[in-house]
């Protein structure tokens, strides 16, 4: 799977974990939207306002402190900040761990595994929708997705 494709089923990931514990707070929502913005961002005409516009839960997956009101939500459901913080740092550094160096597969299916057994959720997201956005391509990346296969790639969401 591409580096594209690992992020989106971590980020999937994510979002079910976040809704089997009942986690919601406005930095989450937050957190999911820029993502899910990856995949569209064409050239850096939009990736350097992108990038420039992460919200607090990218840079805490970078290794900045949890926001009070996150930490208080979390301790309010029983999660502990750690197991937290290791969904969020492998969800980003999938990403933020391959843009400035050379691809990194090894790395990158390491973070994904550490969101996987960090986040615990069943069932976990089917990797089929990803099947055809391969590490191979692109550099790592996969190749650009049309609109209708990121259409295809967000309504697989399912919160199960």
């Amino acid at each position: 799977m591409s580096l594209t494709a690992r992020l989106l089923l971590a980020l999937m990931i994510f979002e079910r974990f976040c809704v089997q514990k009942g986690i919601v707070h406005t930095e989450i929502e937050q957190f999911v939207e820029y993502l899910w913005q990856w995949p569209a961002i064409n050239g850096p005409d939009e990736f350097n306002p992108w990038e420039n516009s992460r919200p607090h839960l990218v840079n805490y997956g970078l290794g900045d402190e949890i926001h009070k009101e996150v930490l208080s939500n979390l301790e309010a459901k029983g999660v502990s900040e750690q197991s937290f913080r290791d969904i969020v740092s492998g969800v980003v550094e999938i990403l933020w761990g391959n843009f400035w160096g050379a691809p990194d597969d090894d790395g990158s299916f390491r973070m994904l595994r550490q969101v996987v057994e960090a986040a615990k959720v069943d069932p976990l997201p089917s990797i089929t929708p990803f099947k055809f956005s391969r590490f191979l391509d692109n550099s790592g990346w996969g190749q650009r997705p049309t609109v209708s296969d990121y259409t295809f790639w967000k309504a697989c969401r399912g919160y199960a």
